[in-house]
Parts: C-alpha cells; structure tokens; sequence
C-alpha cells in the first residue's frame, strides 16, 4: 500500500507483484482504485479465497473528504467493492479478521472520530459477521478512536484493543450480543498502536505506541494483563544474527 494524493493520476493506492522472485526486476502494477477513495490505502489482509480485503484511511483538506472505509478486490474480475458501515466513510484504521472464524467471515474493524462536522463521533470498534454487509459499532461512544485490536490466542472470548487517546482495553465476551470493555490500567500511556501476542509464549503481549516505545504484559491466569514499569530496549546482536532484549 502506498499513500499519496495527487489528484488525478496519484500513484498512490494497492500495487501488486506476481514475479517477486526476480528482485529489482520484478513487477508492480497498481490496481484501480476502489470507489469514494483518495489514495489512502492502510490495511491489507488477503484472504483464503483469495479476496483482499482493504481498509482505506482518512484524508482531510480543509475537512475530511468522504474517502475512508472497508472495501474487497476481486482479482478475477479486478474490481472493488465499497462494504463499508457509513460511521467508516471518514478515518478508517486497521482491520483485524477474526482468527477464531473459519469461513473468515467475521471481521473487526478500527474507526476513529474525525472533527469539523459529519465526522464527528463515528468512532469506534466496527464488527461484521457476514464480509461488510452490516455491521455494529459495539464500543457506542466510550471510545472515540479505535485503531487495531488482537485476540487472545489462548481465549477466543477475550480480545484486546487500541486507542488514540484513551489507552489499552480489553474485553473477556467480545463475541456476546452486546460484548462490554474495560480499561486495562496498568498499561502506562494513552497511545497505544498493535498489539503482538508472542507465538513462542502466548502469556507475553507486546504492545507498541506513538511515543512511548514497546511495553511487555503478562496475560494473568484471570485474562487481564498485567505490564511492569520496566523499559524494553531491542539490539541487535552480531554474534547470533538475532534481535536481544534488554
């Protein structure tokens, strides 16, 4: 994904390769454009059905323009479709299909509030069951700005989630009618970005931010997670090719 603005002709948006193997001399073709967007491409997930799946975020001139949301490409015929709730047509996030969903039909979608009028109080955390063609904002309005969410790999009820301003949440029946959240408070900072459960260890979250680097969490035996006040710093290591944490 690429984001650019250019007007007419921008070279930004979803290119693909089909010759990665020749290196430099591969291939990139940009797809078409899906409709309402702008250039903003953010999230891409492929699907087993070979679909893609694509968020595109918000752009704002003197507004925001009405260039935002969910859409899939099918490239048997090349083309989009827009499946987006109308609360995503203004600053989409990430979108995250549900593990835990084999037909992958199941997919939850961050959305933040933009300002200035009509995007104002759309934010949140979007769910579909059934690929885009409905879907519930289930945080209502205790959650202004949603961007990602994880789920727990060891606990297909309890998913984690992502703000921009209002820290780390969790919820332990994210797949109720009416899923509730709670703040997990000992995560330190407002900004938290992506959360990575570690495949080696699945009690070990790590959770990335803008601006205040990467915390560890101990997922407790109760699902909450539990973070120190312990700085991580990450080097590389010559000897061993690997990555060390300090």
């Amino acid at each position: 994904s690429v984001i650019n603005h250019a007007g007419t002709g921008s070279a930004g948006g979803v290119y693909r390769c089909n010759d990665l193997n020749n290196l430099a001399t591969s291939t990139w073709t940009l797809l078409p454009a899906p409709p309402r967007t702008e250039g903003h491409p953010a999230c891409l997930t492929v699907l087993n059905d070979g679909k893609l799946v694509a968020t595109f975020s918000g752009r704002r001139t003197t507004v925001f323009t009405q260039s935002s949301g969910c859409f899939i490409y099918d490239p048997t015929v090349n083309s989009w479709t827009d499946v987006s709730a109308s609360g995503m047509d203004y600053w989409t996030k990430d979108i995250v299909v549900d593990p835990n969903d084999a037909t992958q039909n199941t997919w939850y979608v961050g959305v933040f509030s933009g300002w200035g009028g009509a995007p104002n109080g759309l934010g949140g955390l979007y769910k579909t069951t059934n690929r885009g063609t409905s879907w519930t904002n289930l945080t209502g309005t205790t959650l202004d700005r949603v961007t990602s969410c994880s789920f727990n790999p060891d606990n297909a009820n309890e998913i984690f989630l992502t703000t921009e301003t209002q820290g780390l949440w969790m919820s332990n029946n994210i797949n109720s009618g009416t899923p509730t959240f709670s703040n997990v408070p000992s995560y330190p900072f407002r900004q938290p970005e992506r959360i990575y459960i570690n495949p080696y260890n699945t009690n070990e979250m790590w959770v990335s931010s803008f601006g205040n680097g990467m915390k560890m969490g101990l997922l407790t035996g109760s699902g909450i997670a539990e973070f120190s006040q312990e700085e991580f710093s990450l080097y590389p290591n010559p000897s061993s090719g690997l990555v060390n944490v300090q």
